[in-house]
């Protein structure tokens, strides 16, 4: 049996099960009539989203508010088939940016506003990561009902290189250090008129997210190692601004951390500041 802890709409409700476990389930009308403590047999649910932490029920909850939920059901299914089938370990955030992606280029390809990036090819570096993405954008053009273009391969790979592995941060010290770079970080974007508002929180919240994972892999020295030369040079040459505040949030992660960023850190980190801009 599960105990609603939160219904979501009457189909879908967060709650524990007898283990005490955290999910959200999904079901026609399973949660019509109920309240908060009340039971849902589970030859009701028709889908277990498992949310193994706090943050898995925050990230999952903050989607629902901005995303469909057929989009969010479909994205979360996808990375769990993917991750699965090829044994690849991702951080919990790629939840957030791989649906949030997924989303707006949905839109875009609705309103035909679409436009195709000019990423260099690195899937000869990145095998499985590729292999991953072009299984992505097969299971979204067939669940969504929207041809996803073969230029979407790059951009999901990248959210797939970017979340892999899995980092934790254990202790007081450690995450008093995330706070105090998360300000200085936001402090650097006020200064070149980045500020959160009601327009730009979505965007916002995600680049917030990619660097507290970011500082996550730093306070384990764990960094993507892989020299991406030719990505450099494109969020340099096409990207100049959000490279410069890249530069910038660089030298307060170097200061902080005393060691270097890696090319492919700096990358993802631009990739990121340019879709804020943007």
């Amino acid at each position: 049996m599960f105990r609603i802890i939160q219904a979501l709409n009457n189909n879908v409700a967060l709650v524990k099960n007898e283990q005490g476990e955290q999910a959200v389930v999904m079901g026609l009308g399973i949660v019509f009539r109920k309240k908060k403590g009340d039971l849902i047999r589970p030859e009701q649910v028709e889908k277990i989203f498992s949310l193994k932490t706090e943050e898995s029920k925050e990230n999952f909850l903050m989607l629902l508010k901005n995303i469909p939920l057929d989009i969010l059901t479909v994205t979360y299914n996808m990375i769990d088939k993917l991750v699965q089938n090829h044994q690849f370990p991702v951080q919990e955030y790629l939840y957030v940016t791989l649906t949030d992606h997924v989303y707006s280029v949905y839109q875009k390809l609705l309103k035909g506003t679409y436009q195709e990036s000019r990423l260099p090819d690195i899937s000869k570096e990145y095998v499985t990561e590729f292999s991953m993405a072009r299984e992505a954008v097969e299971i979204l053009s067939n669940k969504l009902s929207v041809n996803f273009p073969d230029d979407e391969i790059g951009r999901m790979a990248l959210h797939f290189i970017n979340a892999k592995g899995d980092y934790e941060i254990s202790s007081n010290q450690e995450e008093s250090a995330r706070k105090r770079v998360l300000e200085l970080v936001e402090e650097e974007l006020s200064r070149n008129g980045i500020r959160r508002n009601a327009e730009n929180s979505n965007l916002y919240d995600r680049l917030m997210i990619h660097l507290t994972y970011l500082i996550n892999r730093l306070q384990t020295s764990q960094q993507d190692e892989t020299s991406l030369v030719n990505m450099e040079d494109f969020v340099k040459s096409d990207y100049p601004k959000a490279f410069r505040i890249g530069q910038a949030i660089h030298r307060i992660l170097e200061q902080e951390f005393k060691l270097d960023l890696s090319r492919s850190e700096r990358v993802y980190l631009v990739l990121h500041i340019q879709r804020l801009l943007n």
